[in-house]
């Protein structure tokens, strides 16, 4: 599924303060497959995750924040035109990753603890996974995936 701009104007994702792109996306469990389908509005600072289960009827919804931006590491290339090898230029990284925490929190007491990573690009693209918030089993249950 495609991105949608919520706010008009705004010719890249998240690069003017206000934009809010929403994706469609998928909390999938680990144990049997099962598919929750969620849509994942992302903000500069935090993404809106919300999602019913089509076998329970419960209602997930929750902020995940952003812990922190992180930009691969440049390098060094050849510089084009200069001939083999003989001068190199800086190349810079790939897109910034935000990382995003929090929780997930159902109607019928389901608390999932979140950790969602999102590459910063024209049609941002991610995944990560969410556990039991309150359990002490630190292996995740769940996957999440933006479509």
């Amino acid at each position: 599924m495609s991105w949608r701009l919520v706010v008009p104007g705004c010719a890249l994702p998240l690069v003017f303060s206000g934009c809010v792109v929403t994706r469609a996306g998928t909390l999938t469990a680990i144990s049997d497959g099962r598919a929750i389908p969620v849509t994942v509005a992302v903000k500069e600072e935090s993404a809106t995750v919300r999602g019913i289960d089509p076998k329970t009827g419960e209602t997930l919804t929750g902020v995940l924040e952003v812990e922190r931006p992180e930009r691969p590491p440049g390098g060094l290339a050849p510089a084009p035109g200069a001939g083999p090898h003989i001068g190199i230029a800086p190349v810079p990284g790939g897109p910034v990753v935000m990382v995003f925490v929090g929780r997930l929190e159902g109607d019928r007491g389901t608390n999932l603890k979140c950790r969602l990573e999102v590459e910063r690009r024209l049609r941002l693209r991610g995944g990560g996974v969410c556990r039991l918030a309150d359990g002490d089993d630190p292996s995740p249950v769940y996957r999440l995936s933006l479509d």
